[in-house]
């Protein structure tokens, strides 16, 4: 299963350098290799006979020991063309010599990781030594599970060093995709299973349960929108069909499914695009604003005006707009000891007229939307600064009928600013090396729901002293670490994922406030090096289980206490 290189192709097979042109193994019922030579010029400095007058270089030549893959059919068109025979590839111990894309996009497709794939479309890191691997596992039959059935150990390595490396357009990565779907899901496909065969909602859950079991590695795995067809988002293309962007397989023709395009925007017979969202014409009723009369869907108006003629609370604002500038401090109800707590959600948004109206009916007054570079088609969620009861009560309302259109996706965070007021110098150590201490990982994702990101991401050096270093020593810090100690009036967490629900965000900000608590000055015993591990925050909070109880049944009902 490991990714073969060319060296090591060489390793199993030796090169004889007296053999020229002994077919070694077919490949498939089109393709086969032989050992060869393959012609390597060579130049010399050529001088007087009396060494003082440089003259000018002599080419020369000379042959060395390698593999080629030939095609039955490419060899045809070239006697048909009038030229010589030649290789589609050629290597040895050294690496790829020879490698004519081209001629291996039409000849070697039964060879790459998706069936129809255009394979010039995506090269690997050292040209074609992909097709080595390809060549050295059809020799070669792969061997997956043991005879009981279980995976082989390494399974999951050598799959997420092919997701990664040079191997990926392998037709072994499919096999490898197809068995871990068997795995995960119950599914097994084969080339000839689609379309028809998988449920798209059944496919989604199985995409995501292998990105989670891999660990989300990147390129991630993904499914194309047409054919279900699982495979890498680098090897599929994403469009734009009916004003959502989905992977598709590149050789797809939307035409044949009855798609039209229109301002690079594919769309079915009964669909119709206004102000770049997409409606069914039979399901939607048309009419005019009242102010811009431009043209607009009667349910996505209030008081005869579209949603761009609606105001501050349902506009999409830069995403330098300071929302506690337009907004203010929500004071309202809050102790005077409490401390402000601000929230940012990312979401993707499927409609984001509809989803701009839903935000803006339920956060109106509470939070602004922000466009967000990190998100392909939605926007951010920031709120107010506010105590954390304000908090819970107005976004349990915006959770609890979260429309379909509004969805969380695996890029997607919450991330959460807490008051520096909320802690001295210890507690925010504390806070700082609980979140980012190796042995806390489980839990933290257990917490999180998602584990690492390019956006957040721990590191073992930030213990109890880094906020004190930062502050007298201006020690730097990183801003995408698990707590981004950056900003001057706030302490920001930024490990979570964006709640689908009210029950995910109850779990995620009674974990907030119980860390507050939790680091607070006498509220614990032990030494430091105990107090920053997840079992002693376990333990703390069996004590107050009553005001945190989400979080609680949450923690009790993992694996992680078992």
């Amino acid at each position: 299963m490991k990714p073969i290189s060319a060296q090591t192709f060489c390793n199993k097979y030796p090169l004889n350098p007296d053999i020229t042109g002994k077919k070694i193994a077919n490949i498939t019922d089109d393709l086969y290799i032989i050992q060869s030579k393959h012609k390597r010029q060579n130049y010399a400095r050529h001088y007087t006979e009396d060494k003082d007058t440089f003259i000018g270089p002599i080419q020369t030549h000379y042959y060395i020991p390698v593999y080629k893959l030939m095609s039955r059919s490419f060899s045809e068109s070239l006697k048909e063309n009038g030229h010589k025979d030649q290789c589609l590839l050629a290597w040895n111990y050294d690496g790829v010599y020879t490698y004519k894309r081209d001629a291996c996009t039409n000849f070697c497709k039964e060879l790459t990781s998706l069936t129809g794939q255009n394979i010039s479309l995506n090269w690997s890191r050292k040209n074609g030594e992909w097709l080595v691997d390809a060549i050295y596992y059809k020799m070669n039959p792969l061997q997956m599970r043991y005879r009981d059935g279980r995976l082989k150990t390494g399974f999951k390595n050598h799959l997420i060093r092919r997701i990664k490396g040079f191997s990926q357009n392998s037709w072994v990565l499919k096999e490898m995709l197809f068995v871990l779907q068997d795995e995960l899901g119950g599914i097994n496909l084969t080339d000839d299973a689609y379309p028809s065969s998988i449920e798209e909602p059944e496919i989604d859950s199985v995409v995501v349960e292998m990105n989670t079991w891999l660990d989300n590695p990147y390129p991630n795995i993904v499914s194309c929108h047409i054919t279900n067809t699982i495979g890498l988002s680098s090897q599929l293309q994403y469009v734009n069909i009916g004003g959502r962007r989905n992977y598709i397989i590149r050789d797809v023709n939307l035409e044949e499914y009855g798609y039209t395009n229109e301002n690079q925007v594919w769309l079915l017979e009964d669909e119709i695009m206004i102000n770049g969202n997409v409606y069914n014409k039979d399901e939607v009723e048309i009419t005019r604003c009242h102010e811009c009369n431009s043209k607009c869907v009667v349910e996505e108006t209030r008081e005869n005006l579209c949603v761009e003629c609606l105001g501050r609370d349902y506009r999409i604002h830069n995403y330098s707009h300071r929302v506690e500038e337009t907004l203010g401090f929500l004071k309202k109800g809050k102790n005077p000891n409490e401390p402000y707590i601000g929230i940012e959600m990312e979401y993707q948004v499927d409609n984001r007229n509809s989803g701009r109206l839903y935000t803006g009916d339920k956060l109106s007054q509470h939070a602004l939307m922000k466009d967000d570079g990190s998100i392909d088609s939605g926007f951010e969620i920031v709120s107010r600064p506010a105590s954390y009861h304000a908090h819970m009560l107005k976004y349990e309302s915006f959770l609890d009928d979260l429309p379909e259109f509004i969805h969380p996706h695996k890029s997607c965070g919450m991330h959460v600013h807490i008051s520096r007021t909320a802690f001295t110098y210890l507690g925010a150590g504390k806070f700082t090396e609980f979140m980012n201490r190796t042995d806390n990982l489980k839990f933290i994702k257990l917490i999180a729901g998602r584990g690492t990101t390019n956006y957040q991401r721990n590191d073992p050096d930030y213990t109890l002293k880094k906020p004190l270093r930062q502050v007298m020593h201006d020690e730097y810090s990183e801003r995408y670490n698990f707590v981004n100690l950056n900003n001057k009036a706030t302490i920001e967490l930024r490990i979570f994922a964006s709640p689908k629900d009210s029950k995910e965000f109850k779990i995620r900000m009674q974990f907030v406030n119980a860390m507050i608590q939790y680091c607070k000055p006498g509220a614990l015993t032990g030494t430091l090096q105990e107090q920053t591990s997840f079992g002693s925050f376990i333990k703390w909070l069996e004590r107050s289980k009553k005001e945190f109880k989400e979080l609680y049944t949450h923690i009790k009902e993992s694996t992680i206490c078992a």
